[in-house]
């Protein structure tokens, strides 16, 4: 009879755990990121007197075994991984995981840990830190089972040289590389040169271009059209120079052939932006490629640039943006999508990256400019440690790192928070189930008591 006892109070235990739980993910509804739990329960074990018997060959039939269960205990407390509201808040450095990964952060105290809390700030380092100061990882790895440690660190000054690229630098670069030509560079085709004597007698010079044809190729390939009215160079100031010759004493520039209309036409005489003649007699184009170097600066340098604003996409690559309206940011390398490399934008749209940016060393390396994040075989598996963040568990599973533009791990959003997936109305009903438990064991435990007593009575 006293077992009863002991199987109402860990019913009443049980419901207690619920009631816990339930007012753990109430009081953190408007916890970002937070994910709410569940408990699950089972019965414990039971108090055979008869494992029941077969039926026999005589005739007999079977019977059920007789057992008497001891009560109820926790199987399990689950979270519930699945996606919160969003919350618009408007700021840059505010993001939303779509997907059921997790960004990584490292803790002073606690290593690398892992939070779906987005809420990020930039401090007076330049570091991205979370709410609580731990700081925001990024990588420069597509995927990978071991995590980077490099924090994203965007440099809070810098100083900078645009300057032409030279002779050796151009001659070959092929022509839908030049930086100094907007909108994907000279397209192939057929461009006219045209030249004009004392007399106004004009003759027209047709030059086919192809977008891979180097620079020292276009030079070749007009040479080879001359017929001696001009000659043409790459100067020290990356432009493309023109000087008539012979008879000739103008030059004009027109974009497709002007003996075949037809044809199909390059934006050579556009893009390169020849117009008329210098006070010399040359022609001369635009800056047709420029090298970019980045140093480091400070606060008392009259020629360096601060930091004013960062934006990051959806692939977690940050982009920071300087007083002078340049952006530094990173890219993954054309010939190797596997690697990232630095991409520098001019305020006039000019993308400078490759071999044609220099970042001084100990400023800033790609990992320091792209978010990783991480994914779990069992979530569930994960340990929370407060403050909105889990480290990895004994049953968490292999963990995957790596970055966004993977591909592995979802997207993010800018300018979002990741609200609690807390529902209200089940956390409500949750709690009136745990209630009206515990009500029910308690009447259990009054009745073996008054049971007890009147057998106590009886003996009198």
């Amino acid at each position: 009879m006293t077992q009863s006892f002991y199987t109402a109070i860990g019913g009443m235990n049980a419901g207690q755990t619920k009631i816990s739980v339930v007012a753990d993910n109430i009081a953190n509804m408007n916890t970002i990121g937070f994910k709410a739990s569940k408990v699950n329960f089972s019965d414990v074990y039971y108090r055979t007197s008869s494992f029941g018997k077969a039926p026999t060959s005589a005739g007999s039939g079977g019977i059920n075994p007789k057992q008497i269960g001891v009560g109820v205990q926790t199987a399990s407390i689950a979270r519930d991984f699945s996606a919160g509201t969003t919350l618009s808040t408007g700021l840059n450095t505010d993001l939303c995981i779509n997907g059921s990964s997790f960004f990584t952060v490292m803790s002073a105290t606690d290593g690398i840990l892992f939070t779906r809390d987005g809420n990020f700030n930039v401090d007076s380092n330049g570091n991205l830190v979370t709410a609580n100061g731990d700081k925001v990882l990024g990588t420069a790895s597509m995927l990978g089972t071991s995590s980077s440690e490099t924090p994203i660190k965007i440099p809070t000054y810098i100083t900078t040289v645009t300057s032409p690229a030279t002779i050796d630098q151009l001659n070959t670069k092929r022509l839908n590389e030049l930086n100094g030509v907007l909108s994907g560079g000279v397209t192939g085709g057929a461009f006219t040169i045209t030249s004009i004597d004392d007399a106004g007698k004009r003759t027209n010079h047709v030059i086919n271009v192809t977008p891979d044809m180097t620079v020292e190729g276009l030079v070749n390939a007009v040479t080879a059209q001359a017929g001696g009215a001009y000659t043409v160079a790459v100067n020290d100031n990356g432009q493309l120079s023109f000087e008539p010759d012979g008879d000739a004493v103008n030059l004009e520039f027109t974009n497709g052939n002007l003996d075949d209309p037809d044809a199909a036409k390059s934006n050579f005489a556009t893009v390169l932006g020849f117009g008329s003649a210098n006070e010399d007699g040359t022609y001369t184009s635009q800056v047709m490629h420029y090298h970019q170097t980045v140093g480091s600066g400070t606060l008392s340098d009259l020629n360096s640039e601060n930091y004013t604003q960062l934006t990051i996409d959806e692939n977690g690559i940050i982009e920071v943006t300087y007083g002078n309206n340049d952006k530094l940011s990173v890219m993954q390398d054309p010939n190797n999508p596997e690697k990232m490399i630095f991409q520098y934008t001019l305020n006039s749209g000019i993308v400078i990256y490759g071999d044609d940016l220099t970042i001084n060393d100990g400023l800033v390396e790609p990992a320091n400019l792209q978010i990783q994040l991480a994914s779990f075989v069992n979530p569930n598996g994960l340990i929370a440690e407060g403050s909105n963040t889990y480290s990895a568990g004994p049953n968490s599973g292999m963990a995957l790192y790596g970055s966004i533009s993977s591909n592995a791990f979802g997207n993010v959003s800018s300018g979002v928070l990741e609200g609690s997936n807390v529902d209200l109305a089940t956390e409500f009903a949750e709690m009136v189930v745990a209630q009206r438990a515990i009500e029910a064991n308690s009447r259990v435990f009054d009745t073996t008591s008054q049971i007890l007593q009147t057998l106590g009575q009886l003996g009198r």
